[in-house]
């Protein structure tokens, strides 16, 4: 197959140093990616393709992600292209006729439409048959909405442009089924967020993969549990202490926020890419972390892709149990004190969302408040550090209000009064 595009050897370069090397890529890995780069025409450079590498169980696994868009116009350098797919979105109340033997649709809109019940694609071809495809809306809705799969019901793309996101998903199937397009995969098919649409990182946000193949995408880099501190639970969350290695933030255009950052694993320096997505506070707090700091991270995995769900870092671990030795060698007057430091902070309102009590290795306990602002609707993450923080806290429960004074410190927010003046801690 013929090369559409050469690249010079400063594009090769920044190819490398842009997108390669930050996700540990070898040189053979690099020449694959630019001879596939070069032979359908596709540049990184401009966003339409990205280069994705992880560490498995299995050893190493690479693969190169374009978007509906990249394989469109790969489509249109194909002899028999004669335009692009017809494609629409089907509602309850439409007339709908579908024949796939045949590659026909016959669709009118209804007057009063409902629900999304899917999206249809056809293609024609200068030499073939046209080729009609059928996508189910709730398949891939229940699958890939934000809202129904992550912790917080953060929405995402597919919750606020679901008519977008399922044509897309049609016009990938009937372009791939059409035309020989070799191996590309796109963020459709590998239902990849497309609110993480950034040039400058080595992969997009994901959600629950379909077509392509699980395994190739499964980050193992942390599951050496028996010989390292990181452990993973059943319902695939880990927990560890890890080193920040690069930290990168942006906004999609659909003004979402993300992050994308490689940490290694304290123990077994394996390197994993963890992604964070709409979460703006912990977003805020990582972007105050220096790199090469050690973190304790709680991460979920989810088909294949690790996301933050939260972090700490080892030296506010240390500062904790500092602190608590000394309350519990000063006098009771200490937390008078604290208070008469913070007095001018105000008492804002929250509702508890969840409460988790814990202790450090050191044995300080520790608290985990996760709270929702009744001014700004906004959910932060609140440490209560120390025995006489948690017993001032502990007799709170979900769904209660109350207001509470707090202090930001290294990007995360603590404790130090309840506005009722601590009722019910003891």
């Amino acid at each position: 197959m013929e090369k559409v595009l050469t690249f010079t050897n400063e594009q090769k370069s920044l190819i490398w140093n842009r997108f390669v090397q930050p996700a540990n890529g070898t040189q053979e890995e690099a020449d694959h990616f630019i001879e596939v780069c070069e032979t359908f025409g596709l540049n990184p450079l401009l966003g339409d393709i990205v280069f994705q590498r992880y560490e498995t169980k299995n050893g190493p696994n690479t693969s190169f992600i374009t978007t509906r868009d990249g394989l469109l116009r790969v489509a249109t350098r194909q002899e028999g292209y004669v335009g692009p797919p017809n494609a629409n979105v089907v509602r309850e109340g439409d007339t709908f006729e579908f024949i796939p033997s045949e590659g026909s649709v016959r669709h009118e809109f209804g007057q009063k439409r409902g629900p999304i019940l899917g999206a249809y694609a056809v293609m024609h071809h200068k030499h073939f048959r046209p080729v009609a495809v059928f996508v189910d809306f709730q398949e891939y809705f229940q699958a890939n909405s934000g809202e129904l799969n992550s912790k917080y019901g953060n929405k995402n793309t597919w919750d606020k442009m679901p008519s977008a996101m399922i044509q897309r998903i049609a016009e990938v199937f009937v372009l791939r089924r059409q035309f020989p397009l070799g191996g590309l995969y796109t963020r459709e098919e590998m239902s990849i967020e497309e609110d993480f649409n950034s040039n400058s990182g080595n992969v997009d946000a994901p959600k629950q993969s379909n077509p392509a193949p699980k395994k190739q995408y499964e980050i193992t880099g942390n599951q050496q549990a028996a010989e390292t501190p990181v452990q993973q639970s059943s319902n695939n969350i880990i927990e560890g202490v890890f080193i920040l290695q690069s930290f990168e933030k942006g906004v999609s255009p659909q003004k979402v926020p993300f992050a994308k950052l490689n940490v290694m694993n304290k123990e077994s320096n394996e390197v994993s890419l963890v992604l964070v997505k709409e979460k703006q506070e912990l977003i805020d707090s990582l972007s105050q972390i220096k790199t090469d700091q050690e973190l304790t991270m709680v991460i979920k995995k989810e088909s294949g892709f690790n996301f933050l769900e939260e972090f700490s870092t080892v030296q506010a671990n240390v500062q904790s149990e500092t602190q608590s030795e000394s309350v519990q060698k000063e006098s009771v007057q200490e937390p008078v004190q604290q208070d008469n430091q913070t007095s001018s902070e105000p008492l804002d309102a929250f509702i508890m969302e969840k409460y988790e009590q814990g202790t450090t290795p050191g044995g300080v306990s520790f608290a985990k408040m996760y709270v929702k602002s009744v001014a700004s609707n906004t959910k932060t993450m609140v440490f209560a550090q120390g025995e006489i923080a948690v017993q001032k806290t502990q007799h709170l429960i979900e769904g209660d209000q109350f207001t509470m004074q707090t202090r930001t410190e290294n990007g995360f927010t603590f404790f130090e009064k309840l506005g009722d003046a601590d009722k019910g801690a003891a």
